[in-house]
């Protein structure tokens, strides 16, 4: 675990990055934004083709379609970047978010995706909590716990990059000891403006309600097999207290 002192590595305020990013709040907790899906289909004519662009072998003859702001950045236009042509079999590829924690929510509910996700850290810090459940052909087995902080600083262990597969427990929460500066005697409404964590996801094959899915105490008890050790997790089975995330 690191440990920082002010002044707080944030160079654009939480105010700003919910505007110029349109964040809205998301179920999970925190703030983002959808900015890339890739869906990809098997064509029903040739009006992509392009003779200057060879075929991935590995696409299967199908064809990739992007949309969303971050598509628009190199297609200039509102929607796709290339029109679908009537394709059938069609798939979401990945999607790409943008993900705010701040002090006003600060603390994500923990949930598992079947799919693999990436987290790219952009500003500030976030404390990962991974909880891979044990093996049901192994019934004494305990479950497998890492704790990883994003953020700025590798030098204090903190990384740039983190990798969930699908099947993994994941929550992710401001640090304690980061809030604990807002109580501090220079903490105020510009520090607190100014704290937080903004990364993005991509989701692989891309994310769906169907591959969602939150713990509960029932689901947190049954990787201990009843026995002590899973209470310390409770607390990101709801909100905190005085907080309210929109239903899924």
């Amino acid at each position: 675990m690191s440990s920082i002192t002010p002044p707080y590595p944030y160079p654009v305020s939480n105010s700003d990055l919910i505007t110029s990013h349109s964040l809205i709040k998301h179920f999970e907790g925190g703030y983002f934004a959808q900015t890339v899906s890739i869906e990809s289909s098997l064509e029903s004519d040739n009006a992509n083709n392009n003779s200057h662009v060879p075929k991935s072998a590995a696409l299967e003859g199908r064809v990739q379609i992007s949309a969303g702001p971050g598509a628009e950045l190199l297609s200039g236009i509102k929607g796709s970047e290339n029109a679908p042509t009537g394709g059938e079999e069609k798939k979401t590829d990945a999607t790409l978010i943008y993900y705010l924690l701040t002090p006003d929510s600060y603390r994500g509910r923990m949930h598992m995706n079947l799919h693999s996700t990436f987290h790219l850290h952009h500003s500030g810090r976030a404390l990962y909590t991974l909880i891979k459940p044990p093996s049901s052909s192994e019934p004494s087995a305990k479950p497998t716990i890492h704790r990883f902080v994003m953020g700025p600083n590798p030098s204090l262990g903190e990384v740039t990059q983190l990798f969930v597969p699908g099947g993994w427990w994941k929550a992710s929460e401001i640090p304690d000891e980061d809030l604990l500066l807002l109580d501090s005697p220079s903490g105020n409404e510009q520090l607190r403006d100014k704290m937080g964590c903004l990364i993005s996801e991509v989701v692989v094959p891309g994310w769906n309600p169907d591959q969602h899915q939150f713990i509960d105490e029932d689901k947190l008890k049954a990787m201990w097999g009843g026995e002590p050790g899973w209470e310390q997790y409770s607390k990101y089975i709801k909100a905190p207290e005085g907080l309210e995330y929109p239903d899924k």
